[in-house]
């Protein structure tokens, strides 16, 4: 990425919808890496396919969402991995204490 990083030729970046993903996808298009980048929303798949990237559909939140990129990308050889994914629960105001539900979900998903 911007010569500060190995040469790479493809690129899996699992949480590419916005933040640290989606710059990743940004640098790396920006050098001609291929890039297969995840998200779990059609705003965020957009955003992926108009930087040239790859996109495939993953919710990390889900056992079927991870199964199902692993067959998406079967056979695949990537030279990087970046897992930049994560959930961090529901939005409130102040300083609510979270629900048992709620704070496993972001632990399960997170850790």
């Amino acid at each position: 990425m911007s010569g500060t990083a190995p040469a790479v030729g493809q690129v899996l970046v699992i949480g590419a919808s916005r933040g640290i993903g989606l710059e990743l996808v940004r640098q790396y298009r920006a050098d001609g890496v291929q890039v297969t980048a995840t998200a779990r929303d059609d705003d965020g798949l957009a955003r992926l396919a108009a930087l040239g990237a790859q996109p495939l559909r993953l919710d990390v939140a889900t056992a079927a969402g991870c199964s199902g990129l692993a067959w998406q990308v079967d056979g695949a050889q990537f030279d990087a991995v970046w897992l930049v994914a994560g959930v961090y629960g529901p939005r409130q105001t102040g300083l609510q204490t979270p629900t048992q539900d709620e704070f496993d979900a972001v632990m399960h998903t997170n850790v």
